[in-house]
């Protein structure tokens, strides 16, 4: 009952993150004041997968994240990613049930990809300047997943695609670590951060030793509406003449 709450509640959060992309563009000015900033991020991204004899595999994550500012020196930094992708890639082919297929590609290779939905809640710390360090937990429901093989046949590329869903985990909870500059002080300014995420959980069902997913992100952070909240901020404070 409380995996099924769960994936229900990450399912309603991807929903809330999909829509607030649209009410960002609207509203961005609103909801970037004071002490809270609100933006989009993207995240071009390294990833794999432990315990299995492959290379790390590149892809792109998109989402959105929200900075409140407890103090001069700490912020909660929560995000919603509703595209996060995890994987490898140069496995080796491994039996599919199908002697043909099984002949095919036995010189080929494997890329796995496991798409889910994050949710990193982090704080982060101001070291100096604009620097500042970042840590906590991330939930991740894992929606989709699949096996690309693929092989030369007389020079002609051939692709084999292995739905692969039922064999993981619903979800997986993990960590992560890194650093972030922010490029200006005000709210206008992005941001930019390399990430490492460390999973805790054994993704894959019937597989012998833990399966984790890991990746390196260089996260950059765009403020939406920012530039609209730093105009009207200042029309505001403007003296009657």
């Amino acid at each position: 009952m409380k995996k099924i709450v769960f994936i229900l509640l990450m399912v309603a959060a991807s929903e809330v993150a999909s829509s607030q992309v649209i009410i960002a563009l609207l509203f961005g000015d609103k909801l970037n004041s004071g002490k809270l900033e609100f933006g989009l991020m993207v995240s071009p991204t390294l990833t794999n997968v432990t315990n299995i004899e492959a290379k790390s595999r590149p892809a792109l994550d998109f989402g959105l994240y929200f900075n409140y500012i407890l103090n001069d020196r700490i912020y909660l930094h929560p995000e919603a990613i509703p595209k996060l992708v995890f994987g490898a890639k140069d496995i080796a082919p491994y039996p599919t049930g199908s002697a043909t297929l099984d002949s095919l590609y036995t010189n080929g290779s494997v890329t796995r990809i496991i798409k889910a939905i994050g949710l990193p809640l982090l704080v982060r710390y101001r070291v100096a300047g604009l620097f500042f360090a970042e840590a906590g937990p991330q939930i991740n429901l894992l929606t989709k997943s699949k096996d690309v093989f693929e092989t030369k046949v007389n020079d002609n590329d051939l692709s084999y695609e292995n739905d692969t869903k039922d064999q993981y985990t619903k979800f997986e909870v993990g960590y992560a670590l890194g650093l972030a500059y922010k490029i200006k002080p005000d709210l206008r300014g992005m941001t930019i951060g390399l990430r490492y995420y460390g999973g805790f959980t054994d993704i894959m069902k019937n597989v012998s030793g833990k399966q984790l997913n890991s990746a390196w992100l260089l996260n950059i952070y765009v403020p939406v509406g920012a530039g609209k909240a730093a105009e009207k901020k200042s029309t505001n404070t403007k003296p009657n003449l």
